[in-house]
Parts: structure tokens; C-alpha cells; sequence
């Protein structure tokens, strides 16, 4: 079976967010983070930095974000490190390992991405969290999402659509559009910290090397999805270009380009998910609201989280040996 782009993600593909589980940190705070782990030449900084952003490749597509076997590839499970292929593939030609370094440090089981969905290193849980193992655990975005969620007029948005936490799937649901809402709101706080990482995303998105694409299909090396990277990954790039350019932006213009963007997607989304329909300005509204509330709770403590999320992906490549 061939794994292609259907109608609905092409309904999606001019704007910048999609709302999926499978997202962490944004992708500002992935550059970032890139950008303190590297190794500070610039040429060689950018692959890093691409490689990165890219796990996050197929999250903007509703067929394949969920996909098991692209799941491991790209973040990793409990106990099958799939994303470890990439890097015993890479040569030292064309920026690959460069590359490779970038794409592994980003992994869900114990890179960057694992503070965020399953233990955060600054701020303990309350006591109410409600612990699933596997599904919903300490991360720093996920506490975060949870506090949103409870939010009285956060509350009040979703109710109006019918979404209600003592329902166990609509709880979950409002909890994954909260988790997006957090992760795009530490986006621009990284912003205020390094004003250049819109350009420096763009940067990495025009220069990324053309082997990047064959790299990955070699580790993969599964001819189902060749298709599937070939396609993802060129849009993937695009969204990173247009992502850069709204976090160029002045701020205000900055979060109200986002919370167009997150709205044109998620009126797509929740009308597919749950069937709920919402109007974009509605949606817009509710975004907006989102990203600033998200900000507010997460501007005490986001870049220590950030920073102690750096100390530890550094100790974890280390300790593996993981150089070039």
C-alpha cells in the first residue's frame, strides 16, 4: 500500500500548525535547543538544526502522524530506539551525520522531546494530575496543557462546543488542543530569548541538504513509506519557512499569526475528529486567547525548563557517545 498526501491534509497544507498528539516542544524551542547541543560551526549548526525540526515531519498529516512504525522511526517508543537507525546510516558526507545529531537529540525516550511529554526537570505535577502511564505523564507541556485546560474561560470555549472534560475521549481531545496551544505559546517566549530563530528556521529549512531525503528512506528502509518521506518532507519545509516568517514578526503580529494559523487548522481538525464545527473567527478567538493564557502560565518558568532540557539532552548524547 502506497502511504500518499489525501484530500484532507491537502485542505491543511498552506497553513502552518496542525494539531496532533505527536508534538512536544514547538519547533522554535527545538532550534533553540539545537542551537546550545551543536557544534557551533555555522554551515554544519543549520543540518543540526534541520535535523532537529524534522522528526516532526509527518505530524502535519492525519494519516501518518499516528502511524506506529513512523512513530519509532522518527521519536522513538519505550524500548525500541527506531530513530538510532538514522544515525548509524549517516555518512560523513553531504552534512549527514550533522544531520542525524540534530534528528536523534530530538527523540521522545530520552532527547528533548522526553521533558516534555513525560517528565519536566523545573516544576513537579499537582496533586490532582491525573497520571495514565504511557498516555498522559509529568512532562513539562503536558502539566502546562492540564492547567489550561482548567482554565475558567478556556472551560467556557470548550463547553460551548460541546467538549467536556467527565467525557474520558473529550477530555483528551481538549487536552491535545491545549497541548498545542503551550507548545506554540513557548515558541514566543523563546522568541523574546533569541530573536533570530525565526531566520535562523528559515535558514536551516533553505539549506538542509539534498541527501537529507535519501538518508532518511535508507534508515527507514521500509520501500511502504518511501513515497510518504519524499512528499512530507518537502512540505515539511515549507511550513518551516512559513513558520520562520511569522516568528519574524513583531510579537503582537507574531501571536496573532499563529492563532490564525492554529485556528485554520483546528476548525480542519475538530471537524474531522469530533465533528464539531466552529467558525474560523470563533476559532481564532479562542486560539488567541489560548496562546496568551499559555504564555502567562508558562513565562515563570519555560526557559529554565528549557535550559535544564539542554543540560540533559547534552549528558544523554554524551553518554552514548553520540559525536562526530
Amino acid at each position: 500500500m502506497r502511504k500518499s498526501l489525501v484530500s484532507g491534509f491537502l485542505v491543511v497544507a498552506m497553513t502552518v500548525f496542525l494539531v496532533t498528539s505527536g508534538f512536544s516542544w514547538g519547533s522554535a524551542t527545538h532550534a533553540f535547543i539545537a542551537k546550545k547541543t551543536g557544534r557551533y560551526y555555522l554551515t554544519l549548526d543549520f543540518q543540526e538544526l534541520y535535523g532537529s525540526l524534522a522528526p516532526d515531519l509527518f505530524n502535519y498529516n492525519f494519516d501518518l502522524y499516528a502511524d506506529p512504525v513512523l512513530r519509532v522511526f522518527t521519536h522513538g517508543t519505550p524500548n525500541n530506539e527506531g530513530f538510532m537507525s538514522i544515525w548509524e546510516k549517516a555518512t560523513y558526507r553531504n552534512f549527514q551525520k550533522a544531520l542525524a545529531y540534530g534528528f536523534i537529540a530530538h527523540n521522545d525516550v530520552w532527547g528533548a522531546d522526553f521533558t516534555a511529554h513525560h517528565q519536566a526537570q523545573t516544576i513537579t505535577p499537582p496533586a490532582d494530575f491525573p497520571l495514565v502511564p504511557g498516555e498522559i505523564e509529568p512532562g513539562y507541556v503536558i502539566i502546562k496543557a492540564l492547567a489550561l485546560n482548567s482554565d475558567p474561560t478556556m472551560n467556557s470555549y470548550f463547553e460551548s462546543l460541546g467538549l467536556f472534560n467527565a467525557n474520558p475521549e473529550q477530555f483528551r481531545l481538549r487536552l491535545e488542543l491545549c497541548h498545542n496551544l503551550v507548545e506554540s505559546a513557548g515558541d514566543l517566549i523563546i522568541k523574546k530569548v533569541d530573536a533570530r530563530v525565526g531566520e535562523d528556521i528559515i535558514a536551516a529549512a533553505v539549506l538542509r541538504d539534498r541527501s537529507f531525503q535519501n538518508l532518511l528512506i535508507s534508515a527507514l528502509d521500509n520501500p511502504e513509506y518511501n513515497s510518504a518521506i519524499r512528499e512530507n518532507e518537502a512540505l515539511f519545509r515549507r511550513f518551516m519557512i512559513q513558520y520562520g516568517a511569522i516568528l519574524i514578526l513583531p510579537e503582537l503580529r507574531a501571536l496573532k499569526g499563529l492563532a490564525e494559523s492554529l485556528a485554520q487548522s483546528g476548525v480542519v481538525f475538530l471537524k474531522k475528529v469530533a465533528g464539531v464545527e466552529i467558525p474560523l473567527d470563533q476559532a481564532t478567538e479562542f486560539a488567541e486567547y489560548g496562546l496568551k493564557k499559555s504564555i502567562q502560565l508558562c513565562a515563570p518558568d519555560y526557559v529554565n525548563e528549557i535550559r535544564k532540557t539542554i543540560e540533559k539532552v547534552r549528558l544523554e548524547m554524551r553518554s552514548r557517545n553520540i559525536r562526530y
